[in-house]
């Protein structure tokens, strides 16, 4: 697996970036977990191998080892041996659409708009700076990532997250990427439920479009108040799904 720009883009590069802070295994975990989780890593993607992955997020061969001993023992990987082997991501691991009605069951609404809020305080921040940096190459590759609504659901979900951190990756700013990878993941799955609404995905695509016109435009107010819009309509879907659960 490239960690180039060749190889990987540069949302899921931010994912291997050097990590400086402690509990270094764990949190090599973490930032695969939180991969996962968001749908940037999935099923069957091979991972770097154990030299690349130290190398790329500036920890030991050991530390690496020992994050993915654990990440294999939880799951979340499988190793194959032989000349194709290496590191994979479990084939088990997909996000369902019980496991992400179980986690709506389990989240009280407040908990739900605090989290929308929080999301919408950093994805604005990140498409205020884009929108003061942008240049023509970056809106190639962010506009690559609106899809049509009647896009595969899952396809939908990832191409929305990469989306979201292609904005942050525009303001150039590592911090606010993985701030956005780890409240997708703390999203978890509940993505996957408004995603599988085409309603919703014709809602989301004029928002994105919106998002990327402003960013374009280098309308900095303009490209806050449109990705704002565009988190509320997924914070505002859940809440709404939420209450017919009950």
């Amino acid at each position: 697996m490239l960690l180039t720009p060749q190889g990987a883009s540069r949302s899921l590069a931010a994912v291997f970036t050097p990590i400086k802070s402690r509990g270094l295994v764990d949190e090599v975990c973490g930032r695969i977990e939180q991969a996962v989780e968001t749908g940037l890593l999935t099923s069957g993607q091979r991972l770097p191998n154990e030299t690349e992955l130290a190398a790329a997020l500036g920890v030991s061969a050991v530390t690496a080892r020992e994050a993915l001993s654990q990440l294999r023992t939880s799951g979340i990987i499988r190793t194959a041996r032989g000349r194709s082997g290496g590191s994979f991501i479990a084939d088990d691991v997909l996000p369902s659409r019980e496991r992400a009605l179980d986690q709506l069951r389990e989240l009280t609404r407040l908990q739900i708009s605090d989290l929308g809020l929080h999301y919408q305080t950093i994805a604005a921040a990140c498409a205020s700076v884009a929108a003061r940096r942008s240049d023509a190459a970056d809106m190639a590759t962010l506009r690559s990532f609106i899809l049509t609504a009647e896009a595969d659901p899952l396809h939908w979900r990832l191409a929305l997250s990469e989306f979201l951190l292609e904005v942050a990756a525009i303001a150039r700013s590592a911090r606010l990427a993985r701030e956005l990878i780890r409240l997708q993941a703390d999203l978890g799955t509940l993505t996957l439920l408004p995603c599988a609404d085409s309603g919703y995905r014709l809602t989301t695509a004029g928002l994105l479009e919106d998002v990327a016109a402003a960013v374009e435009a280098h309308q900095p107010a303009a490209a806050e108040a449109a990705v704002k819009a565009l988190v509320a309509a997924t914070t505002d879907w859940l809440l709404n799904e939420q209450s017919k659960l009950y």
